[in-house]
């Protein structure tokens, strides 16, 4: 009867290249230098920071709209979109889907938030409805066309890396 291999000098691999029983797949998948390759390091920023990166930017054309006084929201529509494909162009490929969901979220945490300053706290229903209505007039173009190149250019990078 042959005999089983015996363990390799590391105690988490056996000689198969199998984690040692109990050893959880997240605490060997970070060990590839143990099996004979190098580690795997991806490119790119964390999700968290890709998220940060794209509220900055799109910060940016709120301000910008916010020191011209333009209702519309128009740089700020331009930025989200810009900003969108800045972050998830610079984020790490595993860790896309935050960024892939953040569009229409930031979106309506700076409206709300643009509301809130100019309308003194949001004392006045008429001028809460009517940001409302704006918001979905002029602001849906910008939410789809942020989201719809978040999704085409994370659906290629997950392709592209097959």
């Amino acid at each position: 009867m042959p005999e089983p291999p015996a363990e390799s000098e590391y105690s988490d691999v056996s000689s198969y290249g199998y984690p040692a029983p109990g050893l959880a797949p997240q605490q060997f998948a970070g060990r590839a230098h143990a099996r004979g390759g190098r580690p795997v390091r991806e490119r790119g920023i964390p999700g968290w920071a890709a998220v940060l990166l794209l509220l900055l930017i799109a910060g940016v054309g709120g301000v910008i709209d916010q020191i011209s006084g333009a209702s519309i929201q128009g740089a700020f529509n331009w930025a989200l979109i810009v900003a969108s494909l800045v972050a998830i162009l610079v984020v790490r490929r595993r860790q896309m889907f935050p960024v892939v969901i953040a569009p229409p979220l930031v979106y309506f945490i700076a409206s709300a938030a643009k509301l809130y300053f100019s309308s003194n706290g949001l004392k006045d229903r008429a001028a809460l409805t009517d940001a409302a209505a704006n918001w979905l007039v002029y602001g849906f173009p910008a939410i789809a066309g942020a989201t719809a190149i978040v999704l085409v250019v994370a659906g290629v990078r997950m392709i592209g890396r097959r």
